[in-house]
């Protein structure tokens, strides 16, 4: 039987045992160890069976004298057996071979090691009797289940060194194994009256002293330390440092409670963090405990990123697995505050061509989802991420055929200023078309304004001619003096300015022209003073000085 196999009968051990103890007032637990279970998660060895029954006989203090002895020859090898951690090793196979197996195989004539470990802990064993019923069966059945998690626990070296300082400390070490197998597989919460060890726990991590703790100190208390902000912190800061065994440690005790733990702040930032650690079959094995609630997950303020960082780090097969979870509700998740995010991710991360599904679905709604808050993130996605051209093309028409309405939308401009930057010369040029006629009025609108600007920065020169001139003209040809009121509007000034950098010659001797003119004018404006000092510079070839901004100069006189 391989450790998960052993491990799960150690749970239903534990189960059973408390059910019983509940049900029935068992107080030893005999009865229960007189089935196959211990005997199966032992690996099959009546001598292993043997050995347990005597001690369940000593902590009930129900066993002779001569039982009692044979439990104290036994008992320390489930914990000391054959590897000393405190001794060098002679071969390889001393560190490899399994403590079940060892145990085995040892012949009975072998003398025991450590005979006052074993008298302190019948010692605390004795003690022990005088406390009530429940706490007997409570801390016999923490023994018990500490004593079989260190027969299967890879990190046999830990548990030999927990049962040389004390027993007490192996049981501590395997709390949260107990604990979960009897609730069933709860979290527990660190609130709760009961929880002392995390909250001691907590208490050591607070204390600077303890600046040199390691998450294996924090074994079995994952889920519940990550709840909180200062044990969420300290197991953070110690991922960067941690060793292969430590990050599988925290993938084990996490993965079971991903759904739980997804939802809460804190534990999010262990979450996405310790994704960024570790072998990948463990990481593969915690998304895939996603798989069916990535649509729930993503709509919640903090599931959606864990989703993001799932996207990010899975594999192709996983991240079609959740992009089509998204799909199912695709228009649900692009119109939320959380989800857009996740379906931002996917398009990111995920390779177009598995991925058409979703493109797909969101032609025929280009406008609609321009002009939402978060829809149009998506949107500028799908245009950055979608290689297909037949989608791209019927996508990209639908934008511009209705180019002016988002323009002077507060979301949709930013779509109609992404396809003028990246879509390519003949979107500028047909975007350029549309809005002839316009320019000079939405040149004063505050969104629209954008537009205009981006199409100076990356339009031909042909467009930009053609664009200024419209602007020069919009007085009917006789005068440009409309641009001073352009020059000192908040939003069209930055149209005139974007303008001065790209304009030929016959332009800019214009724009000097009515500067000049109006030059008593425009310096009362703080923005018709930064027109002037910028044509200044260019009329100078030379920095602005302190006094071109707003005073008069030798250089503030146009030629």
């Amino acid at each position: 039987m391989d450790n998960k196999g052993k491990s799960k009968a150690i749970d239903d051990y534990v189960r059973t045992a408390s059910q019983f103890h509940r049900s029935s007032g068992i107080d030893s637990g005999k009865e229960i160890w007189e089935d196959d279970a211990a005997t199966i998660a032992l690996g099959g060895r009546q001598r292993d069976r043997s050995l347990f029954l005597s001690f369940l006989d000593e902590q009930d203090d129900s066993k002779s004298e001569e039982e009692s002895t044979l439990h104290n020859q036994r008992l320390p090898q489930i914990g000391d057996t054959y590897i000393d951690p405190f001794q060098p090793v002679n071969s390889c196979a001393s560190t490899t071979n399994s403590v079940v197996k060892d145990y085995a195989e040892l012949p009975s004539q072998i003398p025991l090691l450590n005979m006052d470990v074993v008298k302190d802990f019948r010692a605390q064993s004795s003690s022990s009797s005088s406390r009530s019923v429940l706490a007997n069966f409570a801390n016999m059945m923490a023994m018990q289940e500490a004593c079989l998690r260190a027969l299967i626990d890879p990190d046999q070296e830990l548990s030999c060194k927990l049962w040389r300082q004390s027993p007490e400390a192996l049981k501590n070490h395997y709390a949260l194994d107990v604990e979960m197998a009897c609730s069933g597989g709860h979290v527990p919460n660190i609130n709760a009256p009961g929880n002392s060890q995390v909250n001691s726990l907590l208490q050591l991590i607070k204390n600077p002293v303890n600046q040199s703790m390691r998450l294996i100190n924090v074994k079995g208390h994952v889920p519940a330390l990550s709840a909180d902000p200062i044990g969420s912190c300290f197991i953070r800061q110690k991922l960067d440092e941690a060793t292969t065994g430590e990050i599988v440690m925290l993938y084990k005790e996490i993965t079971p409670h991903i759904l739980t733990l997804a939802t809460d702040a804190f534990p999010t930032y262990v979450i996405q963090k310790l994704l960024e650690h570790g072998p990948a079959v463990y990481f593969r094995i915690l998304i895939a405990n996603l798989m069916g609630h990535v649509l729930d997950l993503s709509l919640h303020l903090y599931g959606c990123r864990v989703i993001q960082k799932a996207f990010e780090i899975s594999g192709i097969s996983q991240q079609i697995g959740m992009a089509t979870e998204l799909d199912s509700n695709l228009f649900k998740c692009i119109c939320n505050q959380h989800a857009n995010h996740a379906v931002q991710k996917c398009m990111e991360c995920v390779q177009p061509q598995y991925i058409q599904f979703i493109y797909r679905r969101l032609c025929g709604k280009a406008k609609m989802l321009s002009t939402h808050p978060f829809g149009f993130h998506v949107v500028q996605k799908m245009l950055e991420f979608c290689k297909d051209p037949q989608i791209m093309d019927r996508f990209i028409t639908e934008i511009l055929d209705c180019v002016k309405e988002l323009s002077v939308d507060p979301y949709g401009n930013y779509v109609v200023q992404y396809i003028v930057e990246h879509g390519g010369p003949r979107y500028r040029q047909i975007i350029m078309l549309k809005l002839a006629g316009s320019i000079v009025q939405m040149s004063h609108q505050k969104h629209s304004s954008k537009v205009i600007e981006k199409c100076l920065i990356y339009g031909s020169y042909h467009d930009c001619k053609l664009l200024i001139n419209q602007i020069l003209s919009a007085g009917g040809g006789q005068t440009a003096d409309h641009l001073v009121g352009m020059i000192i509007h908040q939003y069209a000034n930055c149209v005139v300015r974007q303008m001065v950098d790209v304009v030929n010659d016959w332009q800019f001797n214009v724009i000097v022209d009515v500067l000049r003119r109006n030059r008593d004018t425009l310096v009362m404006y703080a923005h018709g003073r930064q027109v002037i000092a910028q044509v200044e510079r260019l009329l100078n070839g030379m920095a602005p000085s302190p006094d071109s901004f707003g005073q008069t100069s030798s250089s503030s006189k146009f030629v």
